[in-house]
């Protein structure tokens, strides 16, 4: 039988589930702010990179909650555009396929230069490049139809590519040197959450819980208390109180190439392999970018170096080893 990619119905936002609502979409949502009773209620729906999303609004303004609504869908529209790898006309699919992008857009240039300040603090571990890694993967396990890994010199070969200082960012343009190639995956979706959260926030949205790729929680629930997001590791779960913070969640097991999950989509950089250290890793932060792309990279860290990383940016980590998490901050 061919081989599949094994997402066991989960993807990285779904390790998250918020607790104590009873009026909130099935996948994202941004919560009201003032009395229920006043409350009307608007959607939107769609996909954000690859993964089903919602947002629910509630106010007392029909007429703000409609226009938000359209900013929200003209903002997904241009994301898209400039992320989805999917995508054969985005952004990101242009400049991985002639390895040059002129006259990038703000968006772009933002996040790689985030990614860029996150591999400097993780010394490479998180690291854009490392799409000829998934490349190599998928050819192997799911084209290929191999039960066993890739050997050790396909695994060096694909390496030579990976090495986020290949990406290079000009006055007009950005570069990617030896024949590299990108995927903003492990960071974009923190960093469009983060745009939805500021666009609600300035129109007013003060108490909300934004879940658009990875969670944002701003305010109170209904103005009382945090908000309680249920955190699911692999077979144990446990319940994390936030406000004004996000919280990004990344596990090997969300995306296996193989029923027996040791081969996965998330790479430690250093030896091309997946990244088994820990069952699962969610980070706590100011910024859901920021969650994101620490989150992927703490899965090939040692406890020592999560510590460090934490420290030195304001974070909070809550990592499954075995049966339970431990909290490292």
């Amino acid at each position: 039988m061919k081989n599949e990619i094994f997402f066991n119905k989960t993807t990285k936002r779904k390790f998250l589930k918020i607790l104590g609502v009873s009026l909130i979409a099935p996948v994202g949502f941004a919560f009201y702010n003032i009395h229920k009773n006043n409350y009307k209620k608007s959607y939107w729906s769609g996909s954000v990179l690859g993964v089903p999303s919602k947002v629910e609004l509630h106010s007392s303004n029909t007429d703000l909650n409609h226009y938000l609504v359209e900013e929200i869908e003209s903002l997904v529209k241009r994301y898209e555009d400039t992320f989805n790898i999917q995508n054969n006309q985005s952004e990101i699919s242009i400049l991985n396929k002639y390895k040059y992008l002129k006259n990038p857009s703000t968006e772009i240039i933002d996040v790689i230069n985030k990614s860029k300040l996150i591999s400097t603090h993780t010394n490479g571990l998180f690291d854009i490049t490392v799409q000829p890694l998934w490349k190599l993967y998928y050819e192997h396990f799911i084209i290929e139809n191999n039960i066993t890994p890739p050997n050790s010199k396909k695994i060096k070969d694909v390496l030579e590519l990976v090495n986020w200082r290949n990406v290079v960012i000009e006055k007009n343009e950005i570069v990617l040197k030896n024949n590299s190639s990108i995927t903003l995956n492990g960071i974009a979706q923190g960093w469009i959450t983060d745009q939805i959260k500021m666009l609600l926030s300035k129109n007013g949205y003060n108490n909300t819980l934004v879940d658009f790729g990875e969670n944002y929680a701003s305010g109170l629930f209904e103005k009382k208390r945090p908000w309680n997001i249920l955190v699911k590791g692999q077979n144990t779960s446990q319940v994390v109180s936030l406000t004004n913070k996000a919280i990004a969640t990344s596990a090997g097991y969300g995306t296996s190439f193989e029923s027996s999950i040791k081969h996965h989509h998330i790479f430690n950089t250093k030896n091309g392999k997946s990244s088994n250290n820990y069952k699962s890793v969610s980070i706590i932060s100011d910024k859901a970018w920021m969650a994101d792309s620490v989150s992927t990279a703490s899965l090939s860290m040692k406890k020592n170096q999560i510590q460090n990383i934490c420290k030195s940016l304001n974070l909070k980590a809550l990592v499954q080893k075995n049966s339970t998490f431990e909290e490292i901050s």
